[in-house]
């Protein structure tokens, strides 16, 4: 076992919480308990896939994150050091790879895998720092200012936000030596994606000039200006395919064509939830119930629901929720008229990797409490529209994430269970 020293080690440091899905409103599924009893018969008569094997871990008072498919880092209090380190656990047997302090007073804003590494960034409160350390030992690669962006083919960007200027630089994963770096005034940073992986570079300034840079070489791709932000910043600045999304003042948003600078459209947004977000090849309008779905090219409202609000896009289906009181349902959506293709019932999605709007990760999990204090886990199947039961996990989870054939749940006392599919 290797420690790894990233600095002095101080008190406050936060946990990175895990993933989890949102929680839009909507109403009860009716005929809940006559499905759940069903798929209980299901579970215990159909032999299935190998049950999943527990991986026994260190107890711990925060949540851990999964990093790449074989590793699970916790945040631990640490009363020698009177502060916390990080702790890696192999999840093939549950042992302790490593320990790396965190720096002192720092709150960690990001943990994840990159090109064999793990990349940390931790903020002490307005200068973020970022370090890029050994996936095996622990060992520290590398540590810059800036917080680090995976670019999802295994390159690493490293953003710098000031209050008079925003910055974006490519660096070597390796090494951390900088390979190019574009800056522009106050203002925010978008990314453009194809398939999982950032293609360009969007930095949007508050006086309104708008610059589209290669990933790779940070060359300038084209500039056009949008009006300058009425405020301190903007509240809006969202990369959909082809399209920025930023406010344009009076309780709208305006689209505009990366492409060619021109505008698209525009559309008013809901005070109540001011968000928009990639939908297929649409963008959903987030509501206090339901979503607005409108074309991307034109703005035209394709369809509108008020109970399901459209979360990621799963193959050629819309994964979509609805909730009452604390219940979750799911429902797949056809993505051009809303038609619900199949009801799911008071399913939790188990969290996993997404990008684009797209749900990436496989097998899709999915998982809801039973008798005993016990939680079904069952399988997605989304051309069917049905789910296949995996197997009955013990314990009582509030919500539960993957990363290939590792899952991790998290209770409402700290408590968290991991799991190995064997098939």
């Amino acid at each position: 076992m290797t420690v790894i020293d990233l600095g002095e080690v101080g008190q406050g440091v936060e946990p990175v919480p895990p993933p989890r899905p949102p929680r839009p409103v909507g109403r009860p599924v009716r005929l809940a308990l006559v499905a759940l009893l069903a798929l209980l018969g299901l579970a215990a008569a159909a032999p299935g896939s190998p049950p999943p094997v527990q991986v026994a871990v260190p107890a711990g008072p925060d949540p851990g994150q999964l990093v790449g498919r074989d590793l699970l880092v916790l945040s631990v209090p640490t009363a020698a050091l009177m502060g916390r380190e990080l702790t890696a656990v192999g999840l093939e047997d549950g042992r302790i790879r490593w320990r790396s302090p965190v720096p002192a007073g720092h709150h960690l804003v990001v943990l994840t895998e990159v090109a064999g590494g793990v990349a940390v960034t931790s903020d002490p409160g307005g200068e973020p720092v970022s370090a890029v350390l050994d996936h095996t030992d622990g060992r520290v690669r590398w540590r810059q200012p800036g917080v680090v962006v995976p670019t999802g083919d295994g390159g690493l960007l490293l953003e710098d936000a000031e209050p008079d200027r925003v910055a974006v630089r490519g660096v070597d994963v390796a090494s951390g030596s900088p390979r190019w770096s574009v800056a522009i005034g106050a203002g925010a940073i978008g990314y453009r994606y194809d398939d999982r992986r950032i293609t360009q570079i969007v930095l949007v300034a508050n006086d309104g000039r708008v610059e589209v840079r290669d990933r790779t070489t940070g060359q300038l791709r084209r500039t056009f200006r949008i009006p300058p932000t009425r405020g301190p910043m903007r509240e809006t600045v969202q990369v959909m395919g082809d399209v920025l999304f930023t406010d344009a003042g009076s309780g709208q948003v305006a689209a505009y064509d990366l492409d060619t600078g021109s505008l698209r459209w525009r559309a008013p947004l809901d005070p109540a939830a001011p968000f928009a977000h990639a939908c297929a090849d649409a963008v959903c309008l987030g509501q206090r119930s339901g979503a607005r779905v409108l074309d991307l090219t034109t703005g035209r409202l394709r369809w509108a629901d008020d109970r399901w609000s459209p979360v990621w896009l799963v193959d050629d289906r819309l994964l979509a929720v609805s909730s009452d009181g604390g219940r979750e349902a799911f429902a797949l959506l056809d993505p051009a008229t809303g038609r619900m293709r199949s009801e799911l019932g008071p399913w939790q999605l188990v969290g996993a990797d997404t990008s684009g709007g797209r749900l990436v990760e496989r097998p899709l999990l999915v998982t809801r409490a039973v008798s005993g204090g016990r939680q079904l886990l069952g399988e997605l199947d989304v051309g069917t529209g049905e789910v296949r039961p995996r197997d009955v996990l013990p314990g009582g989870w509030e919500f539960c994430t993957h990363r290939g054939r590792t899952i991790v749940c998290w209770g409402a006392n700290g408590e968290q269970g991991v799991w190995r599919l064997s098939g």
